[in-house]
């Protein structure tokens, strides 16, 4: 993985402006939180975004099998201005806290 540009991380910052996020430098990434859980990654110009089953995301991007041993949906920087992304950003950080208090 490779650390992105700052002016693509501001970008991706921008789109999620209003949700509690923070970012935590991270194995050549950065590590992107909402509301305290870790729901991706930002590298290069991607955002790759936890699998948690979210059924609105569009179907064309490529989301991993159950077997995969990385079970997150890279979403490329074309989708940055897309309604539905700050959705999928927090609720991905809500499933993620109530799978963890089951």
């Amino acid at each position: 993985m490779a650390y992105p540009d700052e002016n693509i991380v501001q970008t991706w910052l921008n789109t999620l402006d209003g949700l509690n996020i923070r970012i935590k430098k991270m194995f050549g990434c950065y590590c992107v939180y909402c509301d305290d859980e870790p729901v991706g990654w930002l590298s290069k110009d991607c955002f790759s975004l936890r699998e948690v089953g979210l059924s609105y995301l569009p179907k064309d991007l490529k989301r991993p099998s159950s077997g995969d041993k990385i079970q997150e949906i890279v979403i490329p920087l074309d989708y940055y201005h897309c309604e539905w992304l700050r959705r999928a950003v927090q609720d991905t950080a809500n499933l993620r806290k109530a799978q963890k208090e089951q």
